[in-house]
C-alpha cells in the first residue's frame, strides 16, 4: 500500500509526520521490535542469549504474520503461525545435514507454502513467515540443538501472540481508530487531486492516472476495515459508545467517498463555458480545502487527538457561494446556463461533504451523548466475503489456469536453484540466496520486478550505513540503540516504503551480527550483497522465463467483473427514475460491488504499466478503457445520489427506454468481453429524445423567466433537476458507446 503523499504534490511535511507517527505502520513496527528485543535483552543479561537465540527469532517470526484483522482471526493466525514454524524447523533441522534429501524437501515445502495463498492474505502471510523459518533453519551451527532450538522459536512466537492479545485487550479499537483514520486521509488526497480537474489547461488522463491508484488504496483499507468491524465477532452487537461510533464513523466514510465521486462533472463543457474566468479557480480552491479538512479529521480519528484550530471550509462555502451567485447574476446566457446547473449541483455537492464531515468530526468525540443519538447497527453480513478453509479449493488450484499454482512452481524451482547454487559455490551465509527470493518473488512480474530493484538498493543503502556506523562507534550502548531505531524502521515501513524497510533490517541484521562476530563485518557485508543480487538475479529470471502469467492475458476477468457490477449497478440506481426504488442495503451491496471491481481493475492495470512493453498489446486503448470504466463508475455513483435525492420528485416515463438502451450497450460490451458476437445497435437518441425535448422546453420557460428578471421560481427548480438527471443518463449512454467501441477494435471478429 502506498502512502498517500505520493499521489500529489506539495505536500504539508509536518502533517505527513503526523500521519506516520499516529498511524498503524509505525505502531506494528514498536510492536514487533519490543517482541523480538525484550526477550533478547533478557537472555543477553544471564548470557543465554548464544544459547536461546531462536526464542527472539521465534517471536519476531510470528510478528510477521500478526496482521491487521479481528482479534480471533489473528489469535488463530498466530497458534497456526506458531505450530508451522515448529514443525518446518524441526523437519529441516533433522534433515539439513542430508543435501539430497534436503533438497527435495525445500521444492516440497515452498511449493506448499505458496500453494496456501489460495486462502487470502493472512494464509499467504503464513506461508511466506514458514519458507522463511525454512530457509534460515538450513544454517548448520557448530553445536547441533534441533529440537531445543525448534521449542525455543515455539516459545518465542507464543511470548509474542500474549504480547499481541494482551496489548489488544488494552486498547482493542486502537488499531481501528489507525484504519480508519488512514482511509479518511486517503479520501482526502482523492478530492485534492479531483481538484486538478479545474485547473486551466489540464490534461484530464493525467488526473485519472494520479486517482486511479488512490482509488485502489481506499479500496484496500475499507476492505480491511470491513474485516475488523463486519467479521468480529460480536462488535456489531457492543454495546460501548465507542464501538458505536466506530461502525457509524466508517459506514458514513464510505457513503462519504460516494459523495466525493459524484462530484462528476462534464468538466470539458465546464472549461468551455468558464474556462477564462475566476469561477472555477474558486471551486479548485474550495475543493482543496474541503480534501484538507478532511485530512485534518482523518488525524484526529488516527490519532485521537483534537484538532487544533477552528475549520475554514465553512467560510470558504459561503464566500464561493457568494461569489457563485454574483458571477451567476452577472455572466448567465442561454449559451453557459447549463454550466451554471452544473456549478450548482458542484456546489451542493461540496456543501453535503462538509455536513458529513462536522458529522465524522462529532463522532470523533466518542461522548455518550453522541452514541445515545445513534441508531441501532444495520445487518452488515451481506458486506464481507468469507474464506472458507476449504481443501477442495487448494485442488481446484492445482492447474496451469491458476496463477497461484503457476506462482508456487516458480517459487519452489527458485528455491531448488538457489540451493544448489549454494552448494556448488558456498559463501558464509548462503541461505540468503533462499532468503531473497522468499520475500521478493510475488505471483505478478510487476511487483516482483520493483521488489527486485528496491530490495538491491535497500541492500546497499542498508550495507554503507552499517559500515559507517560500526567503523565510527565502538560501544555497544550505541550500536544496541541504532540496532533498535534500524527494527523500528524496518519493520514500520515494511508495508508502505520496502526500500526503507530493507535498508533497515539490513543494517540491524548486520549489527546483530556484529555482536556475535566482532571482527568479520566486511565479510558480512560482502555475502549480503552477492547472496542478495544471487536471489533478485533468480527471481526476476524465473519470473519472465517460467510460466509467466501476463497481466494482458488476465484483464478481461476483471474488466467483466466490473462492466457487470456497472450494469447491475446501474439497473438499481435509474429504476428509481421510472419505477421502485432500490432497498437501501441492495443499493449499498451494488456500490460496494462496483467500487471493488473498480479497485480490481485499476491494480491489474497498474500492475499491467510495469511489465515488458511488447506483452502489451494496444496500450493506449487499454489506457483509455480503464479511464473510461473510472469514469462511467464515478458517474453510476452521480446518478445513485440523485436517484436517493430526486427521484421521487423526478419520476418520468422516458427514463426507462433512455436506461433500457444503456444497459444494452453495458451487456454488448460484456458480451465482447465474453468472446461472443455482438451486432452494434442501433441510433441511440431516438429513445432520449423525450426526456431532450422535456429538458428543452423548461428551458425555454426559464429563459423567458431570466429575461423578465425572475430569479427565482418552480421552473428553474425542474428544469435544475431534470437538467441534472437528464445530463448524467447521457454521458453514462456516451462513455458506454465508447466503451463498447474500444473493446470492438481490442478484439475485432
Amino acid at each position: 500500500m502506498q502512502p498517500i503523499a505520493e499521489f500529489f504534490s506539495g505536500r504539508n511535511y509536518i502533517n505527513e509526520f503526523k500521519k506516520f507517527i499516529t498511524g498503524q505502520y509505525l505502531t506494528k513496527g514498536l510492536r514487533i521490535t519490543f517482541g523480538a528485543l525484550l526477550p533478547a535483552i533478557i537472555l543477553y543479561k544471564y548470557n543465554l542469549l548464544n544459547t536461546a537465540i531462536a526464542l527472539p527469532l521465534g517471536a519476531l517470526m510470528v510478528s510477521l504474520a500478526d496482521s491487521p484483522g479481528p482479534i480471533h482471526h489473528r489469535r488463530n493466525g498466530m497458534l497456526i503461525s506458531n505450530g508451522i514454524n515448529f514443525l518446518v524447523a524441526v523437519i529441516i533441522g533433522f534433515t539439513r545435514h542430508y543435501p539430497w534429501l534436503l533438497a527435495i524437501e525445500l521444492t516440497v515445502l515452498s511449493f506448499f507454502l505458496s500453494l496456501v495463498s489460495v486462502y487470502g492474505n493472512r494464509a499467504s502471510a503464513i506461508g511466506l513467515i514458514a519458507m522463511i523459518v525454512m530457509v534460515i533453519s538450513i544454517d548448520v551451527h557448530a553445536e547441533e540443538r534441533i529440537l531445543q532450538d525448534a521449542l525455543f522459536m515455539l516459545g518465542g512466537g507464543i511470548w509474542y501472540m500474549l504480547l499481541s492479545l494482551l496489548l489488544y485487550s488494552l486498547r482493542p479499537y486502537k488499531l481501528i481508530q489507525q484504519a480508519l483514520g488512514e482511509c479518511i486521509i486517503t479520501t482526502g488526497a482523492y478530492i485534492k487531486v479531483k481538484a486538478r480537474l479545474y485547473e486551466k489547461d489540464v490534461r484530464y488522463s493525467d488526473v485519472y492516472d494520479e486517482l486511479l491508484p488512490i482509488q485502489v488504496a481506499i479500496h484496500s483499507q475499507q476492505e480491511q476495515l470491513r474485516e475488523m468491524l463486519f467479521r468480529a465477532r460480536g462488535f456489531t452487537r457492543e454495546s460501548t459508545a465507542k464501538g458505536r461510533i466506530l461502525l457509524m464513523m466508517f459506514l458514513d466514510s464510505v457513503d462519504l467517498f460516494e459523495h466525493v465521486m459524484t462530484s462528476q462533472q462534464s468538466h470539458a463543457l465546464l472549461h468551455e463555458d468558464f474556462g477564462g474566468g475566476e469561477l472555477l479557480e474558486r471551486f479548485r480552491l474550495l475543493i482543496i480545502e474541503t480534501g484538507n479538512e478532511l485530512e485534518k479529521i482523518g488525524l484526529v480519528v488516527q490519532s485521537g487527538f483534537p484538532l487544533s484550530r477552528k475549520s475554514e471550509l465553512d467560510d470558504l462555502i459561503r464566500e464561493t457561494e457568494a461569489f457563485f451567485v454574483a458571477y451567476h447574476d452577472n455572466h448567465i446566457s442561454q449559451g453557459n446556463i447549463e454550466g451554471f446547473i452544473s456549478l450548482r449541483h458542484v456546489l451542493n455537492s461540496i456543501k453535503e461533504i462538509a455536513h458529513r464531515l462536522k458529522k465524522l468530526y462529532r463522532y470523533s468525540t466518542y461522548s455518550r451523548e453522541v452514541s445515545s443519538e445513534l441508531k441501532s447497527e444495520p445487518d452488515v453480513s451481506g458486506f464481507v466475503s468469507r474464506q472458507e478453509l476449504d481443501f477442495k479449493l487448494m485442488m481446484e488450484n492445482i492447474t496451469l489456469d491458476s496463477n497461484v499454482f503457476r506462482h508456487s512452481l516458480r517459487v519452489s524451482l527458485c528455491i531448488l536453484t538457489g540451493y544448489l547454487i549454494a552448494q556448488l559455490f558456498p559463501f558464509g551465509h548462503s541461505y540468503w540466496i533462499l532468503l531473497t527470493v522468499v520475500t521478493i518473488l510475488k505471483p505478478a512480474y510487476s511487483i516482483s520486478k520493483q521488489r527486485n530493484t528496491q530490495r538491491l538498493t535497500g541492500t546497499l543503502i542498508g550495507v554503507g550505513v552499517g559500515f559507517l556506523l560500526l567503523y565510527f562507534f565502538h560501544a555497544e550502548s550505541v550500536l544496541f540503540a541504532c540496532m533498535a531505531i534500524s527494527m523500528i524502521i524496518g519493520y514500520s515501513f515494511l508495508q508502505i516504503r520496502y526500500m526503507i524497510s530493507v535498508a533497515g533490517i539490513t543494517l540491524y541484521v548486520l549489527i546483530s551480527f556484529h555482536f556475535f562476530h566482532t571482527e568479520d563485518f566486511r565479510g558480512l557485508a560482502q555475502d549480503r550483497i552477492i547472496d542478495t543480487v544471487i536471489g533478485s538475479a533468480l527471481a526476476f529470471i524465473s519470473t519472465i522465463l517460467f510460466l509467466p502469467k501476463w497481466e494482458y492475458e488476465q484483464i478481461d476477468e476483471p474488466l467483466k467483473k466490473l462492466m457487470t457490477a456497472n450494469l447491475n449497478y446501474f439497473r438499481v440506481v435509474a429504476r428509481a427514475f421510472y419505477g421502485a426504488a432500490a432497498d437501501t442495503m441492495e443499493y449499498k451491496s451494488l456500490r460496494k460491488n462496483t467500487y471493488v471491481a473498480l479497485a480490481n481493475l485499476s491494480d491489474a492495470f497498474q500492475r499491467l504499466l510495469s511489465e515488458p512493453k511488447n506483452k502489451t498489446p494496444h496500450p493506449e486503448l487499454l489506457h483509455q478503457l480503464v479511464v473510461s470504466n473510472h469514469m462511467l463508475s464515478s458517474h453510476i455513483a452521480s446518478l445513485g445520489v440523485y436517484s436517493q435525492l430526486l427521484a421521487p420528485a423526478y419520476h418520468f416515463p422516458a427514463f426507462k427506454p433512455a436506461a433500457n438502451a444503456v444497459e444494452n450497450k453495458m451487456q454488448a460490451a460484456i458480451d465482447i468481453l465474453s468472446g461472443r458476437i455482438c451486432e452494434a445497435s442501433g441510433n441511440p437518441d431516438e429513445h432520449f429524445a423525450t426526456m431532450r425535448d422535456r429538458v428543452q422546453d423548461l428551458l425555454n420557460q426559464r429563459l423567458d423567466e431570466i429575461s423578465l428578471g425572475v430569479e427565482k421560481s418552480d421552473v428553474r427548480k425542474k428544469l435544475s433537476g431534470f437538467k441534472t438527471i437528464t445530463d448524467q443518463f447521457e454521458i453514462i449512454n456516451t462513455i458506454t458507446a465508447d466503451i463498447t467501441n474500444i473493446l470492438r477494435k481490442m478484439k475485432p471478429v
